[in-house]
């Protein structure tokens, strides 16, 4: 794949090898334990067995081979230091040279040769589908670990930019942008990967984990795919899912808050878009007085007999607006203060179920005034 930019030599050979000298960028195969000199000073070092038939097995062969592919594109070339037989297993992989080895055998086949043999059936599937993902994942530790901003991040810190990555898919779907679609759903994968790269630093899950958690759900909530249910329709198969997601224990509140949020981040966009272009109010007490006057424009719809409904609707999308600008013009991150009192709501709504539940209290057929005790048993804990 990479033949001149790839050099295998012995661990001895190691400590003469110019690119310690002479600062050049490259990356490192080697033994654990080998020359911690020489693994300080490479761009990237990736640890490889001790004995060669460990290191034929498929899946690392194929592991090692992307991460060939990682460190020639990333940092232009690799180094390999080994000896004896994992050397030639090695070159057998790398370069597809299985001629050079004149040790024992195994069987009638050397090792080189069954590590070349091994090459030519997974070098073809390096840069597909079968190692993006690894590739991908390799970047993003790589920038965990050598970028500062990265490395500081944690699964809190990035929140906003997950949801604002998020929000910008959806804003290229609606514009129906394919070029622009492809570059935000590649923003959002990242926040993925990275979301998973830093719960496997404290071995709580890796990216691998994620998809297998998403595989098994899938299967389980299409058993009209995978199993023996019935769904002819679109509606039956939603029914099917809910019932399935209540046997899960998830509950479908709250469903609707990510769009909310999507709708937020697009009001706010074009408040300051008309901001850029001079059309803003001068101060954040004129933003208030008009959200008081859309708030009596609201009232004023609601109390009119007979309602109109997309009057009123209206209205209120008017009152949204305007606390948004207020919001703005004070400085206040309006998706974070509603998701504080989202956050709010849920817990002492959660903690209303859970008194209702002890009491034997039907919520559905509750009065207003006991519904309004349990909550206000919430509030006060």
């Amino acid at each position: 794949m990479y033949e001149q930019k790839i050099r295998i030599i012995t661990e001895q050979e190691l400590t003469k090898e110019p690119c310690l000298t002479k600062g050049q960028r490259f990356a490192l195969a080697i033994r654990e334990g080998v020359d911690p000199m020489a693994c300080k000073r490479a761009a990237n070092t990736r640890r490889l067995p001790d004995s060669a038939d460990a290191f034929l097995e498929t899946a690392h062969a194929l592991g090692f081979l992307a991460w060939l592919r990682f460190a020639v594109d990333h940092y232009g070339s690799v180094i390999c230091a080994c000896e004896g037989t994992l050397a030639e297993a090695v070159r057998g992989i790398a370069l597809g040279d299985g001629n050079s080895y004149v040790g024992s055998t195994s069987g009638d086949t050397c090792v080189g040769k069954r590590a070349a043999q091994l090459s030519q059936v997974l070098a073809p599937l390096v840069g597909t589908q079968y190692t993006a993902i690894e590739e991908f994942r390799m970047l993003v530790a790589e920038l965990r670990e050598k970028c500062p901003w990265d490395r500081q991040q944690t699964h809190v810190s990035l929140l906003d930019t997950l949801l604002e990555e998020a929000y910008e898919v959806a804003l290229a779907i609606q514009r129906g942008s394919m070029a622009n679609l492809k570059e935000e759903l590649g923003d959002l994968l990242l926040q993925i990967f990275i979301q998973s790269e830093i719960a496997s630093e404290s071995h709580e899950f890796d990216i691998c984990d994620v998809i297998r958690t998403i595989d098994g759900k899938l299967t389980f909530r299409h058993p009209h795919v995978f199993g023996d249910v019935s769904a002819e329709t679109s509606d039956q198969v939603l029914a099917n899912w809910q019932k399935l997601k209540a046997l899960e224990g998830r509950q479908k509140h709250f469903v609707d808050s990510a769009k909310l949020l999507s709708s937020i981040e697009n009001a706010l966009l074009a408040q300051e878009t008309a901001r850029l272009d001079g059309f803003d109010f001068e101060s954040i007490d004129q933003a208030f007085d008009k959200l008081m006057e859309e708030s009596e424009e609201l009232s004023g719809e609601m109390r009119a007999t007979p309602r109109n409904e997309d009057a009123m609707e209206m209205e209120l999308g008017d009152v949204l607006f305007s606390a948004l600008n207020v919001a703005r013009l004070s400085g206040i991150n309006p998706v974070r203060a509603l998701r504080h009192s989202f956050d709010k709501f849920r817990q002492r709504y959660e903690r209303v179920c859970a008194y209702a539940a002890e009491q034997r209290i039907n919520m559905a057929t509750a009065s207003a005034e006991e519904l309004d005790r349990l909550w206000q048993a919430a509030k006060s804990t």
